[in-house]
């Protein structure tokens, strides 16, 4: 059985599992960067997702914010080989990452898929 612990943070070889490659060795540069990523988004998490500021430390969280989160682990990580945004360059021009997604948004009910609130 795996701990909560193991459920209430996403984890770098969870988001390397979703990315389909090996976990980066250690000491190495994309440890590091996917490390921060992690890190980041795991902090960002409990100020940004509504349905997260409220529960208690070692709480699993919900399966669609953990599948948000790690989508948004994974857009971050893969910015490391463009800080400035730009994914490729085409004949119509840069491709470029996207800083957001609207499926992350509608899984982590943020955004423009945030429930209406009073007060």
């Amino acid at each position: 059985m795996i701990a909560v612990e193991e459920h209430t943070l996403i984890t770098p070889a969870e988001v390397c599992a979703i990315i389909g490659i090996p976990l980066p060795a250690a000491g190495t540069p994309d440890l590091v960067w996917l490390t921060q990523a992690v890190d980041a988004i795991n902090a960002l998490a409990v100020d940004t997702v509504p349905r997260l500021r409220t529960v208690p430390p070692l709480t699993v969280w919900p399966e669609d914010v953990r599948a948000g989160l790690l989508m948004q682990a994974q857009r971050l990580f893969a910015r490391r080989s463009s800080p400035t945004g730009v994914a490729a360059y085409t004949d119509s021009g840069p491709a470029y990452v996207a800083r957001w997604d609207p499926d992350v948004e509608r899984l982590l009910r943020i955004g423009s898929w945030a429930p209406p609130q009073a007060g």
